[in-house]
């Protein structure tokens, strides 16, 4: 896909941005592949990889949860385990499938949702935020805004800033059973376009390529106070997670 093309996220189509790099959202493997190139079948096989583990104890037990961007419920199922009620939400419903009994699906864009319901927490993972696109990102936390009670919290990871700009072609990490190689990446300025493998021990193979723009601290804090929340706190070692308050003088 050449840069300047439409390609479509959710039902929404939206102009890649400008870019030397040929920039791609597709998908292979086995199995079915959600709109952002992730393959279904993939991603129900992934185990818990400790993703929340930096935020988990900031989730009041038994809060209502609004989680964007689900996939077959892997970080759902923890959720639940803290007693949370989780609505969760993803434009795909071949992995809205995959959801654990006590979740409730929504399938939809995360941009477009309009739920009569207002939640104690909004979970936004697995860097959605580092969307190319900077008017998706707006609108990813806008919903997130438009759906929290006042005083609610927002969680937002985003993918390591560091290991977009500098990790090389080559890099492998493991994964339960399997086995992650960055197949081949390039860059132009904070946009990157990478290809990842994922392998198990079998003959399985899975590809997702995508483009992502690295943001640092600054950046995704504008982002949230452009958004309406209040001044933020990184939370974790590495900093992948960061949390806002809505203000409660703001109205939805």
């Amino acid at each position: 896909m050449r840069e300047g093309s439409t390609v479509c996220d959710g039902g929404r189509k939206f102009r890649m941005p400008s870019s030397p790099i040929a920039s791609l959202f597709s998908g292979s493997g086995p199995g079915v592949q959600a709109p952002d190139g992730c393959s279904v079948e993939l991603y129900r096989a992934l185990p818990y990889l400790g993703e929340l583990d930096d935020i988990l104890e900031r989730i009041p037990p038994g809060a209502a949860v609004l989680e964007l961007g689900c996939g077959p419920g892997r970080l759902t199922r923890v959720l639940l385990a803290r007693g949370c009620a989780v609505d969760a939400v993803d434009n795909s419903p071949e992995m809205l499938a995959g959801l654990p009994a006590g979740a409730t699906p929504h399938c939809a864009g995360i941009e477009s949702l309009a739920l009569d319901a207002a939640f104690d927490v909004a979970l936004l993972a697995s860097g959605l935020v580092n969307h190319p696109d900077r008017a998706l990102r707006a609108a990813f936390l806008a919903t997130a805004r438009r759906h929290l009670r006042p005083g609610g919290r927002l969680f937002v990871q985003r993918h390591d800033p560091a290991w977009l700009r500098s990790a090389p072609a080559g890099t492998v990490r493991g994964a339960g059973n399997l086995r992650i190689e960055v197949e081949t990446v390039e860059r132009a300025g904070d946009r990157v376009a990478m290809t990842i493998r994922y392998g198990d021990a079998g003959a399985h193979a899975w590809r997702h390529s995508f483009v992502a723009e690295a943001l640092d601290d600054a950046a995704i804090e504008r982002a949230l106070a452009d958004a309406g929340f209040a001044p933020a706190a990184w939370l974790g070692a590495r900093r992948r997670w960061i949390e806002a308050r809505t203000l409660a003088s703001r109205s939805g």
